[in-house]
């Protein structure tokens, strides 16, 4: 009878076992899921992902906003303040290892528009003429953590009473800069309309960049 309960045990112990190769695993994890910055991804906008498991045979990735095109993975987060990717890994052995890996959520700001890199949050740039020759205007994205490149390609000068001045480009070129000369000083010029593109190219609902205000003093 004892040998019969030894045998008995023997093979529920081997069933268990047997059933115990997918685990759920904290650290150190297999998988490297990387946005490079601080694993913050942002609202609005496809944030790439790069993803790597040394020694695998084979991986999926899942989660709430995590897309695939053309063997490329992108994380396009949702409400909340954290999301979750989950690796599910096959190792050499096949045994299953599923792992999670958390990042956090922001929101991107509004972009303030600046003048040769000055701006004045709730104020007034003071310029003069002089600062207003080839003067270059660029937009700026407040703790905006990747290394993305904004270029203006248009903005709109508005002055009171005067027709607004279009211009293409991001330079306030000299024929630009002979209809500043005709506004009276100490007026409140506004640049404006600020219109811009990314690179590298993000598929992403971009915000309206937040006009400056200027008043030329000499």
């Amino acid at each position: 009878m004892k040998t019969f309960q030894i045998i008995c045990c023997l093979i529920f112990c081997q069933f268990l076992f047997a059933q115990n190769d997918t685990t759920l695993i904290s650290k150190p994890k297999l998988g490297l899921v990387s946005v490079d910055k601080l694993n913050v991804v942002y609202r609005g906008i496809l944030n790439p992902i790069s993803i790597a498991v040394p020694n695998a045979k084979s991986f999926t990735v899942s989660g709430l906003g995590v897309k695939e095109e053309d063997g490329k993975y992108y994380i396009a987060p949702g409400s909340g303040n954290e999301m979750f990717v989950t690796l599910e890994i096959i190792l050499e052995d096949d045994s299953k290892v599923v792992e999670e890996h958390v990042f956090r959520i922001q929101s991107i700001q509004y972009p303030i528009v600046k003048i040769n890199k000055m701006n004045c949050d709730s104020c007034y740039v003071n310029v003069t003429l002089a600062n207003l020759k080839n003067a270059i205007i660029s937009v700026h994205f407040e703790d905006f953590l990747f290394d993305y490149k904004f270029e203006v390609t248009r903005f709109v000068i508005k002055y009171p009473k005067k027709p607004a001045i279009l211009v293409e480009g991001n330079t306030i070129d000299e024929n630009t800069l002979k209809k500043i000369k005709k506004f009276k000083k100490g007026e409140i010029i506004t640049i404006g309309a600020v219109k811009y593109k990314i690179h590298p190219d993000i598929p992403a609902f971009w915000p309206t960049p937040t006009p400056i205000l200027l008043i030329i003093t000499d």
